[in-house]
């Protein structure tokens, strides 16, 4: 119970702060914004995709996916990085209704679950060593990884039609 007052305050604090404020009455901000964060969203959704279609064996056969993961991760990192800050001004903006929203839960669950996931587990998969680890198991991460990157996106776009 007291969790769910703090999350609620936080919310409440988010609202009224200054970036809730100047990009909820921006005309342009929240646009300009937005662009940055989908911009962000498909530069990182294509680099998992890259990986992952590696590791399924589909794809970019001809080079070690240690290697090809190296040659992604400052995009990716990028692109997280930009997702996630303006992820945070986008959600200022209407905090106290993304408190009660279905749709923005399941998208900070699954977020919280493929960050996760993508830094422990499926990391240890692509940089180990082609032979440590067999072929199930490599595909097993990839359709791991692309479900749960797939159901932020999903969730990012359920917040637009269910309401709170």
């Amino acid at each position: 119970m007291h969790l769910k007052l703090l999350v609620l305050h936080f919310c409440q604090w988010c609202n009224a702060s200054p970036w809730g404020h100047g990009v909820r009455d921006s005309v342009w901000l929240f646009p300009f914004v937005e662009i940055f964060h989908l911009l962000a969203l498909g530069v990182l959704g294509g680099t998992i995709l890259i990986v992952n279609l590696r590791l399924l064996g589909f794809r970019f056969q001809s080079e070690p996916v240690a290697e090809l993961a190296e040659d992604v991760k400052p995009w990716m990192l990028g692109s997280l990085a930009v997702m996630l800050v303006s992820g945070f001004f986008l959600f200022c903006t209407e905090a106290v209704k993304m408190y009660d929203s279905a749709a923005f839960h399941f998208k900070m669950i699954f977020l919280l679950l493929a960050i996760v996931f993508t830094f422990t587990i499926h990391r240890k998969l692509v940089t180990a060593d082609d032979a440590r680890f067999s072929r199930f198991w490599r595909a097993v991460a990839a359709v791991v990884s692309l479900i749960l990157w797939a159901c932020v996106g999903l969730g990012g776009r359920a917040i637009g039609y269910y309401g709170t």
